[in-house]
């Protein structure tokens, strides 16, 4: 059976914390913007960044400051509202008219959602309308009712007349604040590749290619020229640096002006929502109708995202039918049939998780009322297409087909009457089509004889490639000659899906000997950038060990001779000092700022690459330098939050301690300093523990748990983090939060011995911090096969 990423997050959050190493406290989630673009482009502004730009004569402040004053009054915020009133996301924008037309981004407005719009002077507008409105050029006009109201419209100029390197200044409200001014050139005036953000998603028009910082929330705000007149409406920006971005022509802004198409509001509210006279929503996510299809989106409100959209129409006596055709865009989500629905938190669901088919039945609003019923491996279930469910209710029995193929028929009658309807989980987007309920669904199938016939017509095109003669052969039968190919494709995929498999799982096990050797030596012995070599080759099976290891004893001996010449009658302090100068001065080892939660800097090959990292691995990367250098009294020390290098040496007839904070460029405290640094990150102090040198194991095992909550807690990718926790169990076989973490793992790959084996284990021998109570009801949910 297959558990949805969402338990990952659920169950997890009351069983297992993993330490992080971080330089502060907690940050905050990126607030979320309507920026369709951000994430499909990033590849590929990679490769513009930095392109074309032309470095910008000098811009008087002045200058800056009285285009300010010129332009803020004509300044705007722009809210798109969810249905409960409450704000969904914000964007900027601008006046144009003093009869009170706004000008931003559709991608901020989205469709079929009330619209605020925030003044400079703080009033708050209703949008009365959307006055003109385009998909390709991603812009959009909204009218609010000027009445009493003295807006100052922004004049909009030729962007014709626009030379590359032209000095431009954008306003914008990012992170929803109050407005932001900065400078900046027109590097390039571009035309974006075909599939440069996404099939049918890129826009096939030349857009200003912008060499200036564009935060969130600035999509929507005018890039204007030095006489204050606007150039382009800001659209895309680079997910990775602020300094590039991308506009839309003022020119194209124009012919919107001049051609409108207006909505007023109270239809556009109607655009792509569900007839709530067919459909009833319950527990949040966004549900919308586009040309027969319903889309599911966004996080549900109900436990594990859950979100239920169910339909008014009047539901059979048992028994009665219910089928719908689903595509999932994530195939680890969950998404299909909902009935016997009481409109709250008690249904059965029917859905496509991973591939598998599972039924559940849900008897409450968490994970410990919800019982799988099946799991099933459907050979029919195709991935990533569309798949027809359908699920027959007796009074005492449930049966169901997916693609018109029986796979369950069981005796459950826990849950009957109520609604049906279609259910999500998690952040799965899925579309649905085709919803019927009745007493009986036909099925049109495909006889036996004629199933044989193609199939055979396959396998001959597949020995001999005779593709005319196929085409001829399948086209006669086009709908089921399609789903015979789909089919078979399906299976050569899943083979070579197999053996991708088991190329992992030797790679991850050669790692996790080679590891194991590392450690498995006296802790004197043991090479700490050897074993982050190892840590590293998990995620990089091409990775040159050699070649690290070669450049690192290059750096050793290059250290030497430092500290041969800075400190070379010196006792421990003083080498200490001289070989954390060579690192920090010399070498410019540094922590990371702008990046770090990138995995390089859990990587010891990269930090010594980039002279950049972690306090775990910059720590790692001085310690095992000492060890090598033989330089006495140096040692790791793994405080809460922040990993440092400790420092012993004699001072007289006292033994004394210093310690290195390598995340700050190999600043030196005592004590008390240390304890000062982790009471300003957590808010309480180091336990006496925390200051005995760390194990090289321990070492090891907090390198991999800053990976795994990478993964879970930052990245939202659980699957990301199978290969570090199998490293760390492998390191520390009683593990109990990682053992219970690779439970839900293995729940999720459809291992069901694997993971009940894991939670057997727990309850066996229960370590501390885990509700064994909910877990044994958990556990009880995994029915023995």
């Amino acid at each position: 059976m297959r558990f949805p990423h969402f338990l990952f997050f659920a169950l997890g959050v009351t069983v297992f914390v993993c330490p992080v190493n971080r330089p502060g406290a907690v940050a905050q989630e990126e607030a979320e913007e309507f920026d369709p673009f951000a994430d499909n482009a990033l590849e590929a502004l990679k490769q513009l960044e930095g392109e074309g730009e032309t470095e910008a004569s000098y811009l008087d402040p002045e200058q800056v400051k009285a285009l300010t004053d010129k332009t803020k009054n004509s300044l705007v915020l722009v809210r798109q509202l969810g249905r409960d009133g409450k704000r969904r996301g914000t964007g900027s924008g601008f006046v144009v008219s003093k009869d009170g037309l706004i000008v931003t981004n559709l991608h901020v407005i989205g469709e079929g959602r009330p619209i605020e719009i925030e003044l400079p002077d703080g009033s708050k507008h209703e949008a009365t309308g959307v006055r003109a409105w385009d998909r390709n050029y991603d812009l959009a006009v909204v009218k609010i009712d000027a009445k009493g109201l003295n807006l100052e419209p922004l004049p909009v100029a030729d962007s014709d007349t626009i030379k590359q390197g032209e000095i431009i200044v954008g306003f914008g409200a990012p992170q929803g604040l109050s407005f932001s001014v900065v400078a900046g050139v027109v590097s390039a005036i571009r035309k974006l590749d075909p599939g440069f953000i996404g099939d049918g998603e890129t826009p096939d028009f030349p857009m200003l290619q912008l060499a200036m910082p564009i935060e969130q929330g600035n999509s929507g705000g005018p890039v204007l020229n030095l006489n204050g007149e606007v150039l382009g409406v800001v659209t895309l920006r680079h997910r990775v640096t602020e300094n590039l971005g991308f506009a839309v022509p003022s020119n194209d802004l124009k012919r919107l002006l001049e051609k409108p198409n207006p909505v007023p509001m109270a239809r556009w509210r109607t655009i792509g929502v569900l007839d709530k006279r067919q459909w009833t929503q319950v527990m949040g996510a966004d549900w919308s109708q586009r040309g027969g299809v319903i889309t599911s989106r966004r996080l549900g409100d109900g436990f594990g995202g859950r979100a239920l959209c169910l339909s008014t129409t009047k539901v059979p006596e048992v028994p009665y039918e219910v089928s719908v055709r689903v595509k999932l865009d994530d195939e680890s989500g969950a998404a299909g049939l909902v009935f016997a629905a009481d409109g709250k938190d008690k249904h059965y669901g029917f859905y496509p998780s991973g591939g598998k088919v599972r039924l559940t039945r849900f008897e409450g609003p968490d994970v410990y009322s919800w019982s799988i019923l099946e799991q099933l491996d459907v050979a029919a279930y195709q991935p990533g297409e569309w798949n027809t469910l359908k699920i027959r209710v007796g009074e005492k029995k449930i049966t169901g087909w997916v693609n018109d193929e029986e796979v369950l028929d069981i005796e459950d009658d826990g849950l009957r009457g109520g609604k049906v309807g279609l259910c999500k989980f998690r952040h799965t987007e899925a579309d649905f089509r085709s919803f019927t309920v009745a007493k009986e669904i036909g099925v049109k199938s495909l006889p036996p004889i004629d199933r044989e016939r193609l199939t055979k017509s396959i396998t001959k095109f597949l020995d001999e490639e005779n593709v005319e003669e196929t085409i001829s052969e399948l086209s006669r039968e086009s709908e089921h000659g399609r789903t015979l190919l789909l089919e078979r494709a399906e299976e050569l995929e899943a083979l070579a899906g197999r053996l991708r498999d088991l190329e992992n799982d030797v790679h991850r096990q050669v790692v996790i000997n080679e590891l194991m050797m590392a450690l498995d030596r006296p802790e004197s012995e043991i090479d700490l950038f050897d074993v982050g070599l190892q840590i590293a080759r998990i995620d990089d099976p091409e990775l040159d060990v050699e070649h690290y290891r070669d450049s690192f004893a290059r750096l050793v001996k290059d250290a030497r001779i430092h500290l041969d010449q800075a400190a070379l009658e010196g006792g421990p302090k003083e080498l200490a000092n001289a070989l954390r100068d060579f690192l920090f001065e010399e070498n410019g080892f540094h922590g990371s700022r702008t990046e770090y939660y990138h995995h390089a800097n859990s990587y010891v090959n990269h930090v010594l690459d980039d002279r950049e990292g972690l306090p775990i691995t910059l720590s790692v990367i001085f310690v095992e330098m000492a060890r090598r250098l033989e330089l006495p009294g140096v040692y790791g020390v793994a405080f809460p939050g922040k990993f440092m290098v400790g420092v012993d040496y004699v001072d007289g007839e006292s033994d004394k301690t210093f310690y290195i904070d390598v995340f700050e460029n190999g600043r030196v405290i005592n004590r008390s300093g240390a304890v000062q640094e982790i009471w300003d990150l957590l808010g309480s102090p180091p336990e006496k523990s925390a200051f005995e040198p760390a194990k090289p194991r321990s070492i090891a095992i907090r390198m991999l748990r800053n990976l795994v909550d990478l993964e879970i807690n930052k990245n939202k990718t659980p699957d990301g983090a199978a290969d570090y926790i199998e490293l760390l169990l492998a390191i520390e076989p009683n593990a109990a939060q990682e053992r219970f973490q690779r439970a839900l793992l293995r729940l999720q790959e459809e291992n069901m011995e694997g993971a009940r084996d894991d939670l057997d284990w727990l309850l066996e021998h229960r370590p501390p911090g885990i509700d064994y109570r909910r877990l044994e009801v958990f556990r009880g949910t995994l029915v023995e096969e």
